[in-house]
C-alpha cells in the first residue's frame, strides 16, 4: 500500500477521525486497523492484512506516520475553513474619500 490508497481508503469515511493505528493476530496473520474513538463506540476500519510480522511492523510505521500527516492536514483544513466562515460574516467595510 502506498500513501495515496491509504489516504483514498481513510476519505472513504469523511464521518470518522481517525487517531490510533493497531493490529491483531488473527488465524491468518495480522490485521491492521485504523481507530476512530471519538463517539462513544471504538470503531475499526481494516485497511491491511499480512501474514508476516516483520512486515506488519513496517507497515504499522509507515500508518502511524501517514495517519499523522492526515490529521494535520485535516486540522488546516479544517482551521481555513473556520477563517473563512468569520471572515464572511464581518461586514465588508467600503473607504470612501471625502472631498
Amino acid at each position: 500500500m502506498i500513501l495515496s490508497e491509504f489516504m483514498l481508503r481513510l476519505n472513504r469515511w469523511p464521518r470518522m477521525h481517525f487517531t490510533a493505528i493497531e493490529s491483531e493476530q488473527r488465524d491468518t496473520g495480522i490485521e491492521i486497523y485504523a481507530i476512530d474513538c471519538t463517539n462513544q463506540t471504538k470503531s475499526r476500519l481494516l485497511i491491511y492484512r499480512t501474514p508476516d510480522t516483520q512486515h506488519a511492523s513496517a507497515m504499522m510505521t509507515h500508518f502511524i506516520s501517514w495517519l499523522e500527516k492526515a490529521n494535520r492536514g485535516r486540522t488546516l483544513r479544517f482551521e481555513k475553513a473556520q477563517i473563512t466562515a468569520v471572515m464572511a460574516e464581518q461586514p465588508a467595510t467600503n473607504l470612501t474619500a471625502t472631498s
